[in-house]
């Protein structure tokens, strides 16, 4: 088949799809490689306020003031009722872990939290981890679990289209971590 006999049939295709659903808006091609927008780009950013105050003393503290403050709003369903928010060491970054006080019995330091390291390039993360996602926005995420240890926590990695790298993770579960990624938020 050559490529003018292949864009005739993609063409004829696009053409029975588009009348069999009836909703031929856009051109299917086009639909089926357009990216998800971001949970940051699809919801309005958040006031100060309804974040812990931690995550603005920490960026303010930051090397990397030119990143965005991406957080957990306090009252977001990813953030256990019992959580207690606190700054973490992140070299040059900022961080915000989020200690359990009774996590099956015992007290939990660090069982979720969100940090920048500053800028990196997609492209030298870690291409391990089976799960990966391109946004609309530019913006790129991978999770696994920290070292490929089965037993280790679980961890994202969030690039934004200027380069922005951040850590996100969880010691709960991996879908309490893709809930966090689902629910984060600029904060103006």
């Amino acid at each position: 088949m050559n490529i003018t006999q292949s864009k005739s049939l993609c063409h004829q295709f696009a053409i029975t799809s588009c009348a069999i659903s009836a909703l031929c808006f856009i051109n299917p091609v086009q639909a089926a490689t357009t990216l998800p927008k971001s949970p940051w780009q699809s919801h309005a950013s958040l006031k100060s306020s309804q974040v812990s105050p931690i995550y603005h003393q920490q960026w303010r503290q930051s090397d990397y003031k030119y990143c965005p403050i991406l957080a957990i709003a306090n009252h977001s369903s990813a953030n256990v009722k019992t959580a207690q928010s606190r700054a973490a060491n992140f070299s040059g970054g900022f961080a915000v872990a989020y200690d359990l006080k009774n996590f099956k019995g015992r007290p939990l330091r660090s069982a979720y939290g969100v940090a920048n390291a500053g800028t990196t390039s997609k492209h030298d993360l870690y291409q391990g981890w089976a799960y990966r996602k391109n946004y609309a926005d530019g913006s790129y995420v991978t999770l696994g679990r920290e070292g490929n240890n089965p037993q280790g926590k679980m961890l994202a990695y969030i690039v934004l289209n200027n380069g922005c790298f951040y850590n996100i993770w969880s010691q709960l579960s991996s879908e309490h971590l893709q809930k966090m990624i689902g629910q984060l938020r600029y904060v103006n």
